[in-house]
């Protein structure tokens, strides 16, 4: 059988201060975010939490649904919001 490799699919958010960040799925389903180009390091999990919630509240206009939302809940709220925003 040959190796087969997962591929793994995250969101990719740039922000307006020029913050990138990537949003991926962990083993368990939660989100993971990913730190690319950020001022401010994120270096704990919790921080990193933190800067998620704030950012699903920039970006949807909505409150950060609760601490166990999955992964695919936060990305498909992120697209609606960037759905929203195409010509």
């Amino acid at each position: 059988m040959p190796n087969q490799t997962m591929i793994k699919v995250g969101l990719w958010i740039q922000t307006e201060t020029d913050e990138v960040f990537i949003v991926k799925k962990d083993p368990s389903g939660h989100p993971v975010l990913t730190v690319f180009r950020s001022p401010n390091p994120l270096e704990s999990t919790e921080d990193k939490k933190a800067k998620l919630r704030e950012l699903y509240d920039q970006l949807t206009g909505r409150t950060h649904p609760h601490p166990h939302a999955t992964s695919r809940q936060l990305m498909w709220d992120f697209l609606e919001a960037a759905i929203k925003q195409l010509p």
